[in-house]
């Protein structure tokens, strides 16, 4: 117990990393499709079949198929979940470390119910691999079922609390390694928690509760290898851009259309200077943003100004580079999504 003591400390005694609080996960893009020969590949939005073999002697072909769909304000309420669930986290450490194996089941059990709840929200899809031999016959079959399940944690819905507990523990498993994190002022960075190795910590932490010290390893695990940080300095200004937008929909929808106003004309100046970063031929889709947000800035008592505003942030955010399994908005028109600008090389 005493060494994983020395590797996580109580989070009432632990020192606040400044700036590290600042932590932003924007990652919201179109997830990559299979390569395939189009000739060989009939794909829809849902569905895909791809073939691939001579056939000489074999041929396999995959198909997938996806059921439910997440909108970008499923894909909010995911994440604010998933936030919710890793506050549990870290109180279920925190009650093994105070001694309390009630206190913390009941906080592992919380984790699993936002878990599962998650779980709902998100769209599954099913992958039947089937091989044939050279005569048609079926030599191999196998049937998946997949959930992209990496859930962004947005900024705004991290509260310190939640976050503090995992950068400590990050860092305190790279001091036992005899790593150092950089020190820097400002840290931005992506966010990721995944959900399905968190779940299976989290299940086994509950079944060896008996066992505190082999509970608390699991935890920490869940902790330190569950949740991944990405710093992202390049991607500061569509940051900030994204943070502006999302106070500035809170402020008019509280009848703050001063401080909403305020908030626009940052979110504009960011995005300016982040379309500086891209260059022209890669700026023009910021450049309309921005104008946009200049339009609705003297009118953000109109109705439906909110709405807008959240329009802009789903477009801000769905720029930013997507991390492989990570969970992205499936709604509406494929053929009207929001492509993100080409960075230059």
């Amino acid at each position: 117990m005493n060494a994983i003591r020395n590797l996580i400390h109580d989070a009432r005694d632990r020192a606040a990393t400044g700036a590290i609080a600042l932590l932003t996960l924007v990652l919201v893009a179109s997830a990559p499709a299979f390569a395939a020969d189009p000739a060989e590949r009939e794909e829809q939005r849902d569905q895909s079949t791809i073939t691939t073999g001579s056939g000489e002697r074999f041929r396999t072909t995959v198909e997938r198929h996806t059921e439910g769909s997440l909108s970008s304000e499923d894909l909010r309420q995911a994440s604010l979940l998933t936030s919710r669930a890793v506050n549990h986290l870290n109180d279920a450490i925190n009650g093994l470390l105070d001694q309390d194996t009630d206190a913390a089941r009941a906080e592992i059990e919380r984790a699993q119910t936002l878990s599962k709840l998650v779980r709902e929200l998100l769209p599954v899809t099913t992958v039947t691999t089937v091989v044939a031999d050279a005569n048609g016959t079926e030599v191999y079959r196998d049937v998946d079922q997949v959930q992209d399940d990496k859930i962004p944690l947005y900024r705004g819905m991290i509260a310190v609390e939640v976050v503090e507990p995992i950068i400590d523990a990050k860092a305190k498993a790279a001091a036992v390694k005899g790593l150092r994190l950089a020190d820097t002022d400002v840290i931005r960075t992506s966010v990721l928690a995944d959900l399905s190795y968190i779940e299976r910590k989290l299940r086994r932490a509950s079944a060896v509760l008996n066992d505190p010290e082999e509970a608390l390893a699991q935890l920490t695990l869940a902790q330190t290898q569950g949740i991944e940080v990405v710093v992202n300095h390049g991607e500061d200004p569509l940051v900030e851009a994204q943070y502006a937008l999302q106070l500035a929909e809170r402020m008019v929808e509280e009848g703050k259309h001063e401080a909403a106003r305020d908030n626009l004309r940052v979110a504009q100046i960011q995005l300016g200077t982040y379309g500086a970063l891209l260059g022209k031929e890669a700026a023009g889709d910021v450049q309309e943003l921005e104008q946009e947000i200049a339009d609705l800035t003297p009118r953000t008592k109109q109705k439906g100004a909110a709405a807008k505003i959240r329009g802009f942030w789903e477009r801000a955010t769905s720029w930013f580079e997507e991390q492989p399994g990570q969970a992205h908005p499936v709604d509406g028109d494929p053929d009207e999504d929001v492509q993100a600008p080409a960075t230059q090389s």
